[in-house]
């Protein structure tokens, strides 16, 4: 019978290892052709692969081959065959070896599936199935086991067929499921081919009728599909098991008690109800490190005493690793093989805390004791000592704590507040799941039911239970409410609020399954809400409403946008690509009546939840898999990942081509444009004058004091002339002064003069464009491109806020000194580009008329032709 937890299951696999096998085969996946045995490895162990991940002693596995050597016959039924038939020659269960009894899947398994070899001998796969259920009478297992035997062959071989009968006989006594997968077999749905050898017919025949007549048997005392042989096809196979495949495990089932009204507080209306719950679902974690493997050496590398202690000491590890094994070999003395040294090498990782209190330094630093007056050669001598007892000093300045010393503290602002283990008393709660209230599941936020999910049922040894739990999902599916319980798991726990979602299933006619869906609720600190204006209106400060705005979206970029939205539509997608793959295998196109019922219709989906699989958690899967079976990665390397986990990353190609134009206008009406990157302005701090710098704190607060020296002599403070700082739009033609100590007239220095600051990610100001252009062309630093870039911003953004034609003279000069250096520099495409877009703005500006300007300058400002850039290239050269 199948499993109802996760793990319980045993696998016996037998493989043929007939000379037949060591034949090449295509590979299902694509590339050059591999041995049929090696294909058959890969299937296996890919097969063991999440019973040795799971980590679970309920998974076990057998491995068994047949039509090996006979001499390397190792089974219990050929053995008690012999025994009892001395004299026969010819043994029906020779050739086949129990490679690996059944136990817990171990990397082990898969490396003994990997060293397997072609046989010499036409291995009995009935005699197989029968060594093979012999091995599962053996093992010691409940009934609550899923059994199964697996069968690969390629039907090469010729055998007898005398056992069949006992061999269903067996399958159906034991409960245990057959499946023979084929190489190069045909689907049941076709004939056998007769372009194949007589045995593969005769195989594929036999296999094809024994399967049958099983099925048929096992059909009349199981209900189960999975108790049913099944005969699959090789390549298929193959191809599943190199699927990423989701972990899909039953959780463990819990009781606990539901509770309606409160028995403290009216006992006779309260309703206890035993339910049951466990996982629905559950966060995907990648493969944890297991192990810990010491520092490489070459353990290959046999030791020789003769060669002296210098030897000897290189190679310690081996030594140590020698005297350990032959500890636990009792006392035998031999030395182990080279390759089971791995096992003594590594060792599992466990989880362990050191706390560590670190001290500050206290002692004075070279700087402080230099300051104090110390000489040059003492400050030597001293960080000198300083180096020699730094790893004393580290040493020092740490010092362990045990666990029991410590004490928790919670942050306070800037303070931490300690608190003993007892200060706090844990909540008063009791175990159960108590219910609050009701309220419309229609008024349930769909964000809220993203998290973990649990099955509630009733418990099925209490009928009245039952009974009550039904009604209760019964009257909160016909009302259409939801409940909010309060979840206590154990008593003086933390309680968790969550919401109960009613369901009911109908499993079969006359059958109705009651349960409920379980998903935790958040506390208001957890839920963050971020709101955003209104996307249709906007409203002034003065309240008032406003429809149109550059921040309000126009009629035309909305349906612009839901033409967009519905060209991408990936599910319209999926039901055009099922419609053309259809017509292609019909040969005929369906009429519009046909399509359009079809439309109607639930088609395929672009994006399956269910089919999609995180490509971070197996991909790691697929490098320790790979790592597993490859001796060396440095030659055969991890391959690309399986083109499943990659199938939702890139827009189909269709879509892409079918919406170029769409996003082209889309661009355009959004006046959407790249934004040049953005620098960091490095702050440049002015220096100060030469009155400026120091205060003398006396002087400023003593009022009978003398007023300051740089006065004129003979005069007193009050008619000491005011200096005045003009404003920066002035500066130029009101050079300002400031007195000096000898009573001349100095200019102010360059460093207080009022310099314009550019916007936030330019290099030159809207004031001073052409200073700016020039100083950056002339100093150093590869800034050409973005010089210019940011000068024909500035020119834009002059001529659009110009008094008439008051900025049209700067912004001629400043397009012909780009025109230049565009030339000089090799940036004649971004010189174009400018003007291009210039010549867009004021077309559609308030100033129209400076294009006539622009114009009139001819070539000065023109757009620079291929033959002048090449003319000039040629002179630079």
């Amino acid at each position: 019978m199948p499993s109802d937890r996760a793990g319980y299951t045993l696998s016996v696999f037998a493989i043929d290892v007939s000379p037949s096998m060591g034949e090449s085969k295509a590979d299902p996946g694509g590339g050059c052709k591999k041995p049929k045995l090696d294909l058959v490895k890969e299937y296996v162990a890919r097969k063991c692969e999440p019973k040795i991940s799971s980590g679970r002693k309920t998974e076990a596995v057998g491995i068994l081959s047949y039509g090996g050597k006979v001499a390397e016959t190792n089974n219990q039924a050929n053995r008690a065959f012999v025994v009892e038939n001395p004299d026969d020659e010819d043994p029906p269960y020779a050739a086949v070896s129990c490679d690996v009894a059944i136990q817990t899947a171990k990397p082990k398994t898969v490396e003994v599936v990997m060293n397997l070899d072609v046989g010499e001998h036409e291995g009995n796969p009935v005699s197989a199935l029968m060594v093979a259920l012999d091995m599962i009478h053996v093992h010691k297992h409940t009934k609550s086991w899923a059994l199964e035997v697996i069968l690969i062959t390629d039907g090469e071989s010729s055998f007898r067929q005398e056992e069949y009968e006992d061999a269903m006989d067996r399958f159906d006594d034991l409960g245990v499921r057959l499946s023979v997968v084929g190489l190069d077999f045909q689907p049941l749905n076709e004939a056998v081919e007769k372009t194949k050898s007589r045995n593969k017919r005769l195989s594929e025949k036999f296999w094809r009728t024994f399967v049958t007549l099983l099925h048929e048997r096992i059909s009349k005392t199981t209900e189960s599909e999975e108790m049913l042989p099944t005969l699959e096809i090789f390549d298929d196979a193959l191809e599943a098991s190199r699927l990423p495949k989701a972990a899909v495990v039953n959780g463990t089932v819990s009781g606990i008690d539901l509770h309606i009204g409160s028995s403290e507080v009216d006992p006779e209306q309260a309703i206890t109800i035993p339910i049951k719950y466990s996982k629905a679902t559950m966060k995907a974690r990648p493969p944890t490190l297991s192990k810990a493997w010491k520092p490489a050496m070459d353990l290959q590398a046999p030791i020789r005493p003769s060669l002296g202690t210098q030897r000897q000491s290189s190679n310690q590890l081996m030594s140590s690793l020698i005297n350990q094994s032959q500890s636990q070999s009792n006392n035998t003395g031999d030395i182990p093989k080279p390759e089971e040294f791995a096992n003594l090498i590594s060792a599992d990782v466990k989880h362990h805390s050191t706390y560590i209190v670190k001290k500050q330094d206290t002692a004075p630093s070279a700087t402080q004791l230099g300051s104090q007056g110390l000489d040059g050669d003492y400050l030597d001598q001293y960080n000198a000592s300083q180096k020699a007892t730094q790893v004393e000093d580290e040493e020092v300045d740490e010092e362990f704590v045990e666990k029991e010393d410590i004490v928790k503290a919670w942050r306070f602002g800037s303070t931490w507040v300690p608190m003993e283990a007892d200060t706090f008393e844990p909540m008063d709660t009791r175990k159960g799941v108590e219910i609050l209230g009701f309220f419309p599941k229609d008024a349930i936020k769909r964000h809220l039911l993203m998290g973990e999910v649990r099955f509630v049922w009733p418990d099925l040894t209490s009928p009245r239970g039952q009974i009550q739990f039904s009604a209760l999902v019964e009257g909160m599916e016909l009302r259409g409410m939801c409940a909010v319980v309060r979840w206590v798991l154990k008593d003086k726990a933390e309680p968790v609020i969550g919401l109960c979602l009613a369901a009911m299933e109908f499993p079969g006619e006359g059958k109705r399954l009651d349960f409920m869906y379980w998903i935790k609720l958040p506390f208001a600190e957890d839920e963050h809400n971020f709101w955003f204006p209104s996307l249709t209106t906007y409203n002034t400060a003065t309240g008032k409403v406003i429809t149109e705005h550059p921040l309000l979206p126009t009629e035309e970029q909305c349906e612009l946008m839901d033409e967009l939205v519905g060209s991408m539509d990936l599910d319209a997608y999926a039901k055009e690509q099922a419609k053309k793959e259809k017509s292609n295998v019909e040969g005929e196109e369906e009429d519009e009546d046909m399509a359009d019922e079809n439309d109607d219709e639930e088609g395929p989906r672009w994006f399956e939840p269910e089919k999609s699989y995180n490509p971070v958690i197996h991909r790691i899967k697929e490098a320790i898999f790979h790592a597993s079976l490859t001796s060396d990665l440095d030659a055969n390397p991890l391959g690309p990942p399986h083109p499943e986990l990659v199938k939702y990353f890139n827009t189909p190609d269709d879509i892409g081509e079918q919406v170029e134009d769409l996003t082209q206008k889309l661009q355009a009406a959004l006046d959407i444009k790249k934004i040049a990157p953005r620098t960091r302005k490095k702050v440049q701090k002015e220096g100060l004058r030469e009155d400026e710098g120091f205060i003398d704190i006396d002087e400023l607060f003593d009022e009978t004091s003398a007023p300051p020296s740089t006065a004129v002599k003979g005069e007193s403070s009050s008619q000491k002339p005011k200096v005045e700082r003009p404003s920066p739009a002035k500066a130029a033609k009101n050079p300002r002064f400031v007195e000096s100590d000898d009573e001349d007239l100095a200019p102010l220095p360059k460093s207080t003069s009022m310099k314009a600051k550019p916007k936030p990610g330019r290099l030159i100001s809207n004031e001073q464009p052409l200073e700016d252009f020039k100083r950056l062309i002339e100093g150093e630093g590869d800034v050409f491109r973005k010089a210019i870039q940011d000068l024909g911003l500035v020119v834009s953004e002059n001529i659009e806020s110009s008094f008439s034609h008051q900025a049209f003279p700067l912004a001629l000069d400043c397009l012909k000194e780009m025109r230049n250096t565009a030339l000089t520099f090799e940036e004649v495409e971004t010189y174009n580009g400018i003007v291009d877009n210039l010549e867009k703005k004021v077309k559609k500006g308030k100033h129209k008329d400076f294009w006539k300007k622009f114009e009139a300058e001819g070539s000065n400002v023109a757009k620079i032709s291929e033959e002048e850039a090449q003319e000039a290239l040629n002179g630079y050269e």
